[in-house]
C-alpha cells in the first residue's frame, strides 16, 4: 500500500476512518484498506468475515474500473466506474468533458484540459506535449477550415478527430485507463471558454462586419 494513504489515515477520526469503510464505494480501495490498517493500530478488531468482506469488495472495485475492449465509449455510462468521491482521488476532466470543449472551443482549449489532469500525475512532464499536439492540431485545423472557407464544419469535424487521440491513447498512456478519479468541476474552464469565444466573436464583428 501507498504510504501516502497510510499517512493520511493517521489524521483521521476513528468516526472518519468507519465512514471511509461503511460507504467504501465512494472511496479508493487504497484509502478504504488503510482506514482498516488505521483502526486495526488502533485497537480495534475486525472479524475474519468482515476482513473477507472487505477485500472482496476492494477487489471488485478495482475490477470495476477496468475497460472491457471496445467498450469504453464516450456514449455509454461506463466511465463513471471509475469515478469516485474520494477526496485523496486525483481530480480530472472528464474524457466527456474534454470531448465537449474540444467541439466547443477547439482542440487546443480540450488538450490544455487534459494537461491540466497530467500535470496531477508523475507524468506531468509530459503535459506540455499535450498543449503541443493540442496547438499544431488547432493551426492545422484553422489552416483546412481557410482553404475550404467552411469554418463550422471543420470545427465540429476537427473537434470530434482532434479530441479521439487524447481520450483514447494519451489517457491510457498518461493517466492510466483503470485510474479511479474524481471529475473536476467544469465552471471555471467553461467561464473562461465562453469569455474567449465571446471576445474572439466580438473582434470579428468589430473588423471585418462584412464577413459576418
Amino acid at each position: 500500500m501507498d504510504d501516502r494513504f497510510r499517512w493520511r489515515a493517521t489524521g483521521q477520526s476513528t468516526q472518519e476512518l468507519h465512514n471511509r469503510i461503511d460507504n467504501r464505494e465512494k472511496y479508493l480501495p487504497e484509502t478504504v484498506e488503510a482506514a482498516v490498517e488505521e483502526l486495526k493500530s488502533r485497537g480495534e478488531t475486525f472479524s475474519d468475515e468482515e476482513l473477507e468482506v472487505i477485500a472482496q469488495d476492494m477487489q471488485a472495485r478495482r475490477d470495476m474500473a477496468k475497460t472491457p475492449p471496445g467498450y469504453d465509449t464516450l456514449f455509454n455510462d461506463f466511465e463513471k466506474s471509475k469515478q469516485v468521491e474520494d477526496p485523496d482521488a486525483p481530480a480530472f476532466y472528464t474524457k466527456r468533458v474534454i470531448y465537449i470543449f474540444s467541439i466547443l472551443f477547439s482542440v487546443l482549449f480540450g488538450s490544455i484540459l487534459f494537461a491540466i489532469n497530467v500535470g496531477k500525475t508523475p507524468k506531468r512532464l509530459n503535459a506540455i506535449w499535450i498543449v503541443f499536439y493540442g496547438l499544431a492540431f488547432t493551426v492545422v485545423q484553422s489552416l483546412i477550415a481557410q482553404r475550404l472557407n467552411a469554418s463550422l464544419p471543420i470545427a465540429v469535424i476537427g473537434g470530434i478527430a482532434g479530441s479521439y487521440p487524447l481520450n483514447y491513447f494519451f489517457w491510457g498512456k498518461f493517466l492510466g485507463n483503470d485510474t479511479l478519479y474524481r471529475p473536476s468541476p467544469i465552471w471555471i474552464p467553461l467561464i473562461i471558454g465562453i469569455a474567449f469565444s465571446a471576445a474572439i466573436l466580438y473582434i470579428l464583428i468589430t473588423y471585418n462586419p462584412a464577413g459576418v
